[in-house]
């Protein structure tokens, strides 16, 4: 039985949807994880839908089944002192407490003050419905058809990305504390998480006065317009063309029709602007060809392109049975379960975890008695160790381009650690390509400057053998690697693991491909094309639209790259003890699969086609996105109890003198006519301002949101007077403003943010500091273009 790198670490999480996907990260590395309920059980646990067949059974909903995989259930009455000492005793003696400030135990882990907390709060009260979390970082707004209401993602994905947050600071207290830091609580706003896992470019867009697909000053949902789909013989495809090559190839795959390798459709510009009749020109011929010829083909010549792929699609693809994401488990109740396993691959496969089912109510009762009696371990707190920064001495080098581990480095960064982002003229990361001056403004793009805010950029020239030799004498010196470039390009430089390995032994190397190592080892990818492989797109979509569109958001960009940091941080923690390295693989695809893992196992007991559920909920009603009195404008509202319904059905009834016939007291009865409820309420949002719903609902209670679009996230007071988006000075650009991180530290301090470099702007600091490199050796270097360029 594998024991992964968290062996022997203890977490106590504490029941609640906010904290259930980063107990389940924690788990699937191999800690010991003590999952808290009441004694009625989480909630999570009746979650739909059902596993078929049995009733009675306290693990019959998919989502608990596939969520709390390698977790120990420990039930707690908070009205019995006993337990409420069993559980403060657990808290004692945990290395790490998960908790949500509208948990069932809150108030007791505020008595007993643990040693590393994390809370993710609520203070809107937002709840733990997708839509509305969704709705109040930005997302909804990038997602759907722009005829139809805005579309919600399968799954839980602002709450998923609080929880990924959540993780990351759960492995960053126990680095502080390790290193003898006090008492250290880190709490992660929901609000806040949710823009930063999924809309973190558009303050910066806004204050750049630019856009990308849908995002920035003109916030919008745009359909297949974003990245195109094109028909094929047997379903649809997404394509990127984002750069002259990709253009090219695209053309290449359709048979370079002479009205395609010819003005306008050569400009960029002029074909973002006419998508839907570039979509007809292309159809024709995309039509002669099945999704697989034009995925294999299109990759072949250098196209980003990936079919839309159905959940059982995905899951029997060849590439992704190569890499065994899925595996039998024998589950006690259900037989055979195709489960996955965890979407982090060490290469020492002894530290890759295989999953356990999800445990009975309770039935981690005694392991937890015995853990509760255990002695206290001691502490020897140090004055010189800071919370704020507990990644300070840590030097982390960073191979990555485009969003996924260049935002992973700049959060090391933000928490002290030393990034160095080498870096070209010779071949700028592609999101360098278009700043505020146009094209070749590499100093001036808004995305490139949120997501690596704080690093230090070395400019070496890679193709050049003394640029390498550079590079390799910097790795030698480095804690940390981080790469994410196609196959190939680092073992070109020999800065792969293999390589890095031969000059720094205890090296931490992270390696995160959009598919990962295997069949389609070659492939590029962005995270619009990686939506629709993993079968993420297929299930974004209401059940009648023409076909699944998505979103144009970079999802799964601003997450994977994050969980791929709690290993990371994992192997630096157990370093300390060990002295040994890690190599780490985070294939994306794999990271956005597993946001949606409960659909996979659905579909498969099921045995029938998953029907996308829109803005609809199996366990809530109302919950979903309704108009407002301006102009395609939403409101997101979910209704979670009886009592939030009363509240509601009363304002109504006193607003508009109209009611409900029936009784509609109970969720089950309101589920039942929910089509019903919706139009009734749709009929009372559609003639008020969005902000007075907003306003309303959430003074009763009712989680709620505007859908906010970049306009309402650039207004935002209260979250500019906190600190969560911050003004930074930029030698090209001026001060600007940029989304931070969604952390509190001790309830009061930010993590140090600090401006994206300038293409090279510490490479002669750098080599200097780091190297010992005099001034007339980087001066030679210079002339010859190897270095600073």
């Amino acid at each position: 039985m594998t024991q992964g790198i968290l062996n022997g670490f203890k977490v106590v999480e504490i029941a609640h949807p906010h904290t259930e996907f980063a107990g389940c990260i924690l788990a699937g590395l191999g800690a010991t994880v003590y999952f808290v309920e009441p004694p009625t059980g989480s909630p999570l646990r009746h979650r739909q839908p059902h596993m078929p067949d049995c009733p009675d059974s306290d693990r019959r909903s998919v989502h608990f089944l596939t969520r709390n995989l390698n977790k120990h259930s420990v039930v707690v009455d908070g009205s019995v002192e006993r337990e409420r000492k069993l559980l403060k005793n657990m808290i004692d003696r945990a290395d790490l407490v998960l908790d949500a400030d509208a948990s069932d135990f809150h108030e007791i882990l505020l008595e007993a003050a643990p040693t590393n907390l994390v809370t993710v709060t609520d203070q809107l009260g937002l709840g733990s419905s997708p839509v509305v979390s969704f709705a109040a970082g930005g997302g909804l707004a990038s997602s759907g058809w722009p005829d139809r209401p805005p579309c919600n993602a399968p799954g839980c994905f602002a709450i998923d990305g609080a929880s990924i947050y959540a993780a990351v600071m759960g492995m960053m207290g126990a680095i502080a504390r390790k290193r003898g830091a006090p008492a250290v609580a880190y709490e992660v706003p929901l609000e806040e998480a949710s823009v930063a896992a999924s809309t973190p470019w558009t303050r910066a867009l806004m204050s750049y006065e630019m856009v990308a697909a849908g995002q920035g000053i003109t916030t919008a949902r745009l359909g297949s317009s974003g990245y195109p789909f094109f028909p094929a013989a047997d379903g649809y495809v997404r394509v990127v063309t984002a750069t002259v090559k990709q253009w090219d190839a695209f053309v290449q795959l359709l048979g370079s029709p002479d009205e395609l390798i010819s003005a306008p459709w050569t400009d960029q510009a002029f074909r973002a602007e006419n998508v839907d009749a570039l979509q007809l020109l292309c159809a024709e011929q995309t039509r002669k060809q099945t999704r697989a010829e034009l995925f294999h083909t299109g990759q072949s010549l250098g196209l980003t392109i990936s079919p839309v792929n159905s959940l059982d699609e995905f899951q029997n693809d060849p590439h992704v049975i190569g890499r065994k994401l899925f595996v039998p488990v024998h589950d006690p109740e259900f037989g055979c379960l195709e489960l996955m396993r965890p979407p982090i691959l060490f290469a020492d496969d002894d530290l890759n975890v295989a999953p356990l089912p999800a445990p009975k109510l309770g039935s981690g009762q005694s392991e937890a008695e015995q853990f509760a009696q255990m002695p206290v371990p001691p502490s020897q707190p140090r004055s010189d160790i800071d919370a704020d920064k507990p990644l300070q001495g840590v030097r982390v080098l960073e191979l990555g381009v485009g969003a996924v581990v260049p935002e992973s480095a700049a959060l090391l960064a933000c928490f002290g650690a030393e990034v160095l982002k080498i870096e070209s003229l010779v071949h700028p990361d592609f999101l360098r390509r278009l700043g505020v001056h146009g094209i070749g403004d590499v100093d001036g793009c808004p995305t490139f400057n949120q997501l690596n805010l704080g690093v230090k950029s070395v400019a070496l020239n890679m193709k050049s053998t003394a640029g390498l030799e550079i590079a390799h004498r910097l790795a030698q010196q480095c804690d940390i690697v981080l790469e994410n470039n196609r196959g190939g390009v680092v073992e070109r430089w020999g800065l792969d693991y293999e390589g890095v390995v031969r000059l720094k032994e205890d090296v931490i190397y992270l390696s995160s491909q959009g598919l990962g190592r295997g069949a389609y080892d070659n492939y590029q990818t962005f995270g619009p094309n990686l939506q629709t492989f993993s079968g993420l797109t297929a299930q974004w979509s209401f059940p009648d639209d023409p076909h699944p569109v998505g979103t144009t958001l970079n999802h799964p960009d601003h997450t994977v790259g994050k969980q791929g940091l709690v290993p990371v941080l994992a192997a630096l923690l157990q370093r300390n003890d060990t002295g040994k390295g890690q190599h780490i693989e985070a294939a994306q695809v794999e990271g956005a699969a597993y946001l949606i893992q409960s659909l996979f196992v659905q579909a498969s007991v099921t045995g029938e086609r998953v029907v996308p559920l829109g803005n609809t909920s199996l366990d809530f009603a109302p919950n979903g996105c309704y108009p407002c009195k301006e102009q395609d404008r939403w409101i997101a509202i979910a209704v979670e109890t009886d009592a939030q319904w009363q509240a509601l059905e009363s304002l109504i009834a006193q607003e508009t003198d109209t009611t409900l016939s029936g009784r509609l007291s109970d969720a089950a009865s309101r589920l039942q006519r929910k089509v019903e409820i919706d139009a009734w309420l749709g009929r009372y949002t559609a003639l008020r301002v969005g902000l007075d719903i907003e306003a309303k609902l959430r003074s009763l209670g009712v989680p709620v949101s505007r859908v906010l679009t970049g306009d309402d996230i650039a207004t935002d007071k209260a979250l500019h007077d906190n600190d969560f988006y911050v003004e930074l000075d930029h030698a090209h650009v001026g001060r600007r403003t940029y989304t931070g991180v969604p952390v509190l530290i001790n309830g009061r301090s930010r993590a140090g943010v600090s401006a994206s470099p300038m293409l090279g702007e510490h490479t002669a600091a750098v080599l200097a500091d780091v190297l010992a490199m005099d001034a007339p050796t980087y001066a030679d270097l210079q002339r010859q273009r190897f270095v600073g360029h």
